[in-house]
């Protein structure tokens, strides 16, 4: 019965030796798994990279119309974003920026003037923490329809956006 293994085993034994193409195999097997790794880190640091840059630009807008000393430098500042469209969302193309001058009165929030007709839940909820009754305010939408660089391990597109709310007068009279 030993003699039919003794072929067998000597060809086992001559596999073993022969290493000649395992270093390609070894290099072929990681270089793969740390393409996915290096693909993952890509797509994910782009995500975060645009996620802060919406971010960013929301609080900016924010921060500029709330400084504006009444209502007409406020919807000056707003045909001037709409006019400057390329210009502040340069970087995010396909970006949608809403804005809106509001009024917080007897614990309601009302949109005064600027692109976006109503406020929507979360952005609502914020304009009334930052807002005490009388106050008026600049409460800014930035969204912007994200597709990864390379896509392996996401889901597709999906939409970043930020918001942002501005205190732009303290204690109005309101009539």
């Amino acid at each position: 019965m030993r003699s039919w293994l003794r072929p067998h085993c000597s060809l086992g034994r001559r596999l073993a030796a022969d290493t000649s193409g395992v270093a390609a195999l070894e290099f072929a097997f990681i270089a793969g798994v740390l393409f996915m790794l290096l693909a993952g880190v890509v797509d994910l640091v782009d995500e975060v990279t645009r996620q802060r840059e919406v971010d960013r630009i929301a609080v900016e807008v924010a921060e500029a119309l709330g400084n504006c000393p009444d209502s007409d430098c406020v919807r000056r500042g707003v045909q001037d974003l709409i006019a400057n469209r390329q210009v502040v969302l340069g970087s995010l193309p396909g970006g949608v920026l809403g804005t809106a001058e509001i009024a917080r009165a007897a614990g309601r929030i009302t949109v005064l003037q600027g692109s976006m007709t109503y406020l929507p839940t979360d952005v609502n909820r914020e304009a009334m923490a930052v807002l005490a009754d009388r106050d008026v305010g600049i409460a800014v939408l930035l969204t912007y329809d994200y597709s990864p660089i390379i896509g392996l391990f996401s889901r597709g597109n999906r939409t970043i956006r930020a918001y942002a709310v501005a205190l732009r007068v303290k204690d109005v009279v309101m009539v």
